[in-house]
């Protein structure tokens, strides 16, 4: 099936940027029978953002600071549909997956949020999840459909877990990470053998332009002026969306922030592979993320985070590390501070063997850091897909609502082809 244009020409779109994103968004669109262009500077898609970070599915339980549980039911939703979504686009491929040990919430002693707050803000978002289950068999988490999201540990279990001078309570969770390299590989192929989709690396993208046509996206390519005309674009870009958008007279009316933030990988100790993964909440902390196979994720907020940036675009030395380009001496000393650091708190984690260092840039609404019970870095619910006549912007939040945004922009390009989806047939027209 093809969606055509009214003159009968295919509906042509542009989709900046090749990370999650973008690609789901590629994926639905090409579904639907669209003609797709997936931009990218890259050499790959999923090279950046989508590769470099902990890789959790995000059940809402790390936005108790939102009390309007709005943030919440955002991840929840998101969570939900994410297993769905990528079965379908890579015909059950995506079911094979490997996921991480179940995370523990450790409770920190300065905690912004008191554990029995917490714990009242995990019974807000299971009761949320058992709605939810109840009126669309199609959702699951990762697969799963549990009866319950979370249970307290046992205040005997917890000196055996975890640092009882630092923690002052802990939840186990049935949250989870995804093993992001075996993603990534699986939407590279996946791409490369979609023909609605032509892949475009290597292209830098610099400004949109509306045309009597439609739009004309602006870049450069290996040093050379570079430029697409299309009907209508999707600006998935992560780090530079704000910068394309700005091309076009559109601007945030809130404040944001970019952070550059480094992650360790690393070889567990033997001893250490049976353990559940772990989130320090809430306020400046780490995560830790145990996979079968032994590897394990790093992230100490205090030694990782080394930048931040108001600007619509970040610094051009953020490019190297975002791209796994981290000079060895650096990422020697930071790989062990970040492990000596949370050692404190996953003991025996300073004689994990650190593997690879990279960073991750990280966009959110807000321009005062997570230690700041205000900050507009607790909530991520106004986030999704912005649309001018037939230009949409999206602002992932994270990566588990990735998938479902996808949807929302198709369906945001095709209100504005005029088509819709007969329910019945799945065919769209006029």
């Amino acid at each position: 099936m093809t969606t055509a244009t009214s003159s009968g020409r295919p509906v042509h779109v542009a989709v900046l940027g090749a990370g999650l994103q973008g690609v789901c968004i590629a994926l639905e669109l090409a579904g639907r029978g669209v003609s797709v262009d997936l931009v990218e500077r890259d050499d790959l898609p999923l090279n950046r953002a989508s590769l470099r970070n902990e890789g959790k599915i995000h059940l809402g339980f790390v936005y108790a600071k939102d009390a309007s549980l709005a943030t919440a039911e955002m991840m929840l939703d998101g969570a939900l549909c994410f297993r769905p979504l990528l079965s379908r686009w890579t015909n059950g491929r995506f079911d094979r997956v490997a996921r991480s040990r179940p995370f523990m919430y450790v409770v920190a002693r300065d905690s912004l949020v008191s554990a029995e707050r917490l714990a009242e803000h995990y019974e807000q978002v299971e009761q949320r999840h058992r709605e939810r289950l109840a009126a669309d068999p199609g959702l699951d988490y990762l697969g799963a459909r549990p009866d319950r999201l979370w249970r307290p540990v046992e205040r005997d279990v917890l000196p055996r877990v975890t640092s009882p001078d630092a923690a002052a309570a802990a939840f186990m969770t049935v949250e989870a990470s995804i093993d992001l390299p075996a993603t990534a590989a699986l939407l590279r192929d996946v791409v490369a053998t979609t023909p609605a989709i032509r892949f475009r690396p290597r292209r830098q993208v610099v400004g949109v332009q509306r045309t009597s046509a439609g739009f004309r996206v602006e870049g450069t390519e290996a040093g050379r002026a570079w430029s697409l005309q299309c009907d209508q674009v999707v600006n998935a870009l992560w780090d530079g969306r704000l910068g394309v958008d700005a091309t076009l007279g559109l601007r945030p009316q809130r404040a944001w922030s970019h952070r550059l933030k480094y992650r360790v990988l690393v070889e567990l100790p033997p001893e250490l592979r049976a353990r559940s993964s772990m989130t320090i909440v809430l306020g400046a902390y780490g995560d830790v993320v145990v996979h079968p196979d032994g590897c394990g994720y790093v992230s100490w907020y205090p030694e990782c985070l080394r930048e931040w940036s108001d600007e619509l675009v970040p610094p051009v030395t953020w490019d190297a590390p975002c791209r796994g380009v981290v000079p060895e001496a650096p990422a020697r000393e930071l790989a062990r501070g970040a492990l000596r650091a949370t050692d404190r708190w996953f003991p025996g984690l300073a004689e994990a063997r650190p593997v690879t260092v990279d960073a991750g840039t990280i966009f959110a609404f807000g321009d005062t850091d997570i230690t700041d019970p205000a900050s507009g870095l607790h909530r991520r619910d106004t986030i999704g897909v912005w649309s001018i006549d037939g230009y949409h912007s999206v602002n992932t939040g994270k990566l588990t609502t990735a998938p479902r945004f996808a949807v929302d922009a198709a369906d945001a390009v095709f209100g504005c082809t005029g088509m819709a989806r007969d329910a019945a047939t799945g065919v769209y027209a006029r």
